[in-house]
Order: C-alpha cells, then structure tokens, then sequence
C-alpha cells in the first residue's frame, strides 16, 4: 500500500498513512487527474469527492454544481451535477481556476481513475461518498479489481453498511464532523455501541477551538486518545484530519500514536514528518 514507511518514537513500527484532503486543498485543484498522481507521487492517498451525472457516469467534484470549481458559462453554473452529461461537464476547465498552469485539467470520471489505480497494486484510493448509486459504484469497483485498494468514507454509517455489504473487500470509514464536539462524541458513542459494525476505520475531525489555549483543536485530547484506545482494541483505525497544524501541533498528535491522517497542505504535512523523524 502507499505508504510513508517512517517508524520510531511512540509509534513503534507501524507506518504513517496520510489522505490528500479534496476540496480544501491548497496545492493541487481538487477531484482532477493532476490531484491524484500529486498524492500518490508523495507516497499519499488521494480522495475523490463522488457524484453520478444525468447519464450515470460517477465522476469526481465535491459540490452539487459546477460554479465553484469549474470555467462554467453563467447560464450553467448553477444547474446540478445530476442534470449535466458527462459530455458537457467535459467542456469545462477543471484546473484553469486553481492556476494557469493547471488549464485543461478536466473532471476524470472514476473509471479514469480506476483504471490508474488498478495498474498500481501499491496505490489507495479514497471515495467520499456525495451522490451516487451505491450499487453502480460497486460493480464499477469489482470491474476493475481494487476493492482492496478502496477506502469508501461517508458520514452516514448506513451507506458504509451497504458498500460493506456489497463490496467485503472494501474498506469503510466514518468520518465524523467536530463543530459541536458534544455531538462528535455522541457520534461516537453510538458506532461504538454497535461494535462499529461493518467500519474499518473512523475520522475525527479536529477544528480549531474559538480561543487560544494550549491544545487547539476543538475535541478534546482526552476523546481523541479514549477513541484511539478503543478502536484499537477494536482492531480498528483512528483517523484525524486537523484543518490546521503547525509543528508542536501535528508532533503532539504523532506523539500520541496517531497514524492516519488526512491533510489540506500534503507537501507541508510530509516536510514536517521527516522533520519528526530526523
């Protein structure tokens, strides 16, 4: 699998696992061709945020139209991804907004991708679920061979369920939002008290808190290392996607035996792991 192999200090030898984060990404436009070989080229997994178009072809863009992240014309951005062709997604820039030396990057439809991954059996994928029939997506992932290669991830444990279901191979994981941490820990109380059935893995979610204070994220340390406790002895993975992180925080969190991480700044994230690991 791709992997950043760096062992030592609290994490014994188990290898740091990172996502590149999709539509908050700063370094790459997001959900394009170009975002997922950056990942993967820094021994990262790329996500890839679902939607199915009128004709059923699943592609990657996270919103439900095409006017943030696409050159659209006026009379069409508004109108919803599940109403457009693939064919006419296909006119729009998918890169040009992002930087100029990104013009003529297009939305790749997930066989695209599928294709590309199913030639590398070290490669991972994410699939963050927006809108698509979840039956269509798994015999997409059956066609081209990389159910093991798969990370599906939503926020609904049922859907989990279903591609659990349909899909065995696939690994899922729940990502649970932190903008009110009492319901973050509820969340959590709750998959818990299903044995977390039919998950792999689950994501915490870590915005910062309104004031400064020694540890910044709004979820508490004491959850964050309860919830890593638990899904451990759960056979099961933690996973946190910390909007913002400097040094001493993204240190803190290794320092914890965090392994998994999902990341906006992907180059900045793996400059400060092999500073970590000097």
């Amino acid at each position: 699998m791709a992997t950043m192999s760096l062992t030592d200090k609290n994490l014994g030898s188990k290898a740091i696992q990172w996502q590149a984060h999709q539509n908050s990404n700063s370094e790459v436009p997001e959900n394009t061709m170009a975002a997922m070989n950056y990942a993967w080229n820094l021994g990262g997994i790329p996500e890839i945020d679902i939607r199915q178009t009128a004709d059923g072809i699943i592609i990657g863009i996270h919103d439900a139209t095409p006017k943030r992240t696409l050159s659209v014309p006026e009379a069409d951005q508004d109108k919803l991804i599940s109403e457009l062709t693939f064919d006419q997604i296909q006119q729009w820039d998918a890169g040009v907004k992002f930087g100029e030396q990104f013009r003529n990057e297009k939305v790749p439809s997930l066989k695209q991708i599928l294709a590309v991954l199913s030639e590398h059996s070290d490669r991972q994928l994410y699939l963050d679920f927006k809108q698509v029939d979840l039956e269509a997506l798994a015999a997409l992932i059956q066609e081209y061979g990389v159910a093991r290669q798969i990370i599906f991830a939503h926020n609904n444990h049922e859907n989990c369920k279903t591609v659990k279901r349909l899909v065995p191979e696939v690994r899922t994981m729940l990502w649970i939002p932190a903008r009110f941490p009492e319901t973050a820990v509820e969340t959590f109380t709750h998959i818990r008290q299903t044995g977390f059935d039919s998950l792999n893995m689950v994501q915490l979610h870590l915005p910062d808190a309104e004031e400064k204070q020694s540890w910044r994220y709004k979820l508490q340390k004491t959850f964050i290392q309860e919830a890593l406790q638990y899904l451990g002895e759960a056979g099961m993975e933690l996973e946190v996607l910390p909007y913002k992180f400097d040094q001493e925080d993204l240190f803190e969190l290794l320092n914890m035996g965090i392994r998994r991480y999902a990341v906006d700044e992907p180059s900045i994230f793996v400059e400060l792991l092999n500073r970590y690991f000097d």
